[in-house]
C-alpha cells in the first residue's frame, strides 16, 4: 500500500471527513480538515497532511527542498531531511514478506544491492511486483 493510500485509510479511521479547519474541542489533538483544502498547494489535500503529520501550511515540511508530495510519491518521509528521494527514484516495493529460497527456477534470489545509472544503490527486492528492462553489462 502506497502513502497515500496509507494516509487515506487514516483520514477514514481518524474521522477526517468534517468540513471545518479547527481543532475538534472534544479531542484537541485532532485536527478536522477539509479533503478540498491544500493551503500549501503541494499537492497534498489537508486530510491527508493531517494523517502524515506534515504541515498544512508548508509545501516542504522537513525543509529539504523537496514538496510533501514528491517525498510521498517516491517513497521518502516528509517529516525526515536526511531521507530524500534519490535522483532516479525507483521506489521502494519491498513487501518486507520476501525470503531468499536459492537460485533455482521458481525460487527468490537474495536481495542483491543494484548501482543504477545515477550511481545510486537499490535493493532488488525494491522493485517487486513491477517489471523492468535490466541492461546488464560487464567489463574486464
Amino acid at each position: 500500500m502506497d502513502r497515500l493510500a496509507f494516509a487515506a485509510c487514516l483520514m477514514v479511521l481518524n474521522g477526517c471527513t468534517n468540513k471545518s479547519n479547527s481543532l475538534d474541542s472534544a479531542s484537541p489533538d485532532r485536527f478536522d480538515c477539509d479533503e478540498t483544502l491544500d493551503r500549501d498547494a503541494d499537492g497534498l489535500d489537508d486530510c491527508t497532511e493531517a494523517a502524515l503529520g506534515t504541515d498544512p501550511l508548508s509545501s516542504d515540511s522537513d525543509g529539504d527542498g523537496v514538496t510533501d508530495l514528491a517525498e510521498t510519491d517516491c517513497d521518502s518521509d516528509p517529516l525526515d531531511a536526511e531521507n530524500a528521494c534519490g535522483p532516479c527514484d525507483w521506489g521502494k516495493n519491498d513487501p518486507g514478506t520476501l525470503t531468499s529460497t536459492g537460485s533455482d527456477l521458481g525460487d527468490t534470489i537474495d536481495n542483491i544491492a543494484l548501482v543504477d545509472q545515477c550511481g545510486t544503490v537499490n535493493n532488488l527486492w525494491d522493485f517487486y511486483g513491477e517489471y523492468h528492462v535490466l541492461f546488464m553489462t560487464a567489463a574486464w
